[in-house]
């Protein structure tokens, strides 16, 4: 393979808000690849499920973020919420289009989702093992930032009181490594698990820290914020999302093992809509994050609301009620 080097995006300096993001070249970004087929069709994506039409962009003061959420934001705050969700995946890799499906439909039912990494052009894949965790800190300072700047079109439009981190297999790392930061008020793995790829070097924070000297158990125990975990039957990362289930101490923790056919680990979020991660994903978030009681059903009934659909093969709960 080879890497390739391409420019900078540009700022446009009379419009940025008054902190940016740290910019570092796009340098190894990316690597030269003829084969699209983590790129989905436009009839994964065109008609979410949801209330919102969803535009997907780049904006210039957060050049290496792609962000999805309402075309039409006069709606907010007036009349619903615009809640905050950091993501990153496929895995850590540089590529911000290739869950498009998936992120459209979360962005659908009203919510402000940001992924690292861009919209991977043609005839290129996004770079394995690049996303770092100050990528998704960026993410969150800056949304902090322009829905305080008066000159943003996001102006007092985000929800800061709910800020949602989620991560797909090794990116479940930066979630885990920020969960201290106060802002956060929840936490959503994807094939992946608290205590995924503990101590290795994978997705390692830049300052080369990684565990701090806790074991992931230890960790575990000092989480309040509410976690789930959605993996795949066969998922490389089952074991450890099950272990963490047990783990978890006090704070709300949910576990969905999803029958997938072929490859679990790369989970559904290509399938249109994002699939049955794409349901199970709104309805966690409408619940955390919007107050919805129909949505907890699926998670807190007996049996959980997600049962009714055979392949979720494995459901646990705990400190839900």
């Amino acid at each position: 393979m080879l890497f390739l080097f391409t420019g900078i995006l540009s700022f446009n300096v009379d419009a940025q808000p008054r902190m940016m993001p740290r910019m570092k070249p796009l340098g190894q970004h990316y690597v030269q690849s003829t084969d699209n087929w983590l790129r989905p069709t436009a009839d994964k994506w065109a008609n979410p499920t949801g209330p919102y039409e969803v535009v997907m962009e780049v904006d210039p003061s957060l050049p290496l973020h792609t962000i999805y959420h309402p075309a039409d934001l006069s709606a907010f705050p007036a009349e619903d919420k615009l809640p905050i969700i950091v993501t990153s995946g496929p895995g850590c890799n540089f590529d911000g289009d290739s869950f498009r499906p998936f992120y459209t439909e979360i962005a659908s039912y009203g919510y402000f989702v940001i992924a690292v990494g861009l919209p991977v052009p043609e005839g290129l894949a996004s770079a394995i093992f690049f996303n770092e965790d100050e990528e998704v800190k960026d993410a969150m300072d800056w949304a902090f930032v322009v829905n305080e700047y008066e000159r943003s079109k996001y102006y007092g439009k985000l929800d800061t009181l709910h800020v949602v981190l989620m991560g797909q297999s090794c990116s479940g790392g930066h979630q885990t490594r920020l969960r201290d930061d106060k802002r956060i008020t929840g936490l959503i793995y994807w094939n992946s698990g608290f205590s995924f790829l503990w101590g290795r070097p994978v997705g390692r924070s830049t300052d080369g820290k990684n565990t701090g000297g806790l074991s992931a158990e230890e960790a575990l125990r000092t989480v309040t914020v509410p976690v789930a975990y959605f993996v795949g039957d066969t998922d490389m990362a089952r074991p450890f999302a099950t272990n963490d289930f047990e783990a978890s101490d006090k704070n709300p923790t949910f576990l969905g093992v999803l029958k997938i056919p072929g490859d679990s680990h790369a989970g559904t979020f290509r399938e249109k809509n994002g699939g049955e991660f794409g349901v199970a994903g709104v309805a966690w978030l409408n619940w955390w994050t919007k107050g919805d009681q129909n949505a907890a059903e699926m998670f807190t009934g007996n049996p959980a609301g997600l049962s009714s659909s055979p392949n979720w093969i494995e459901i646990r709960k705990k400190n839900l009620q």
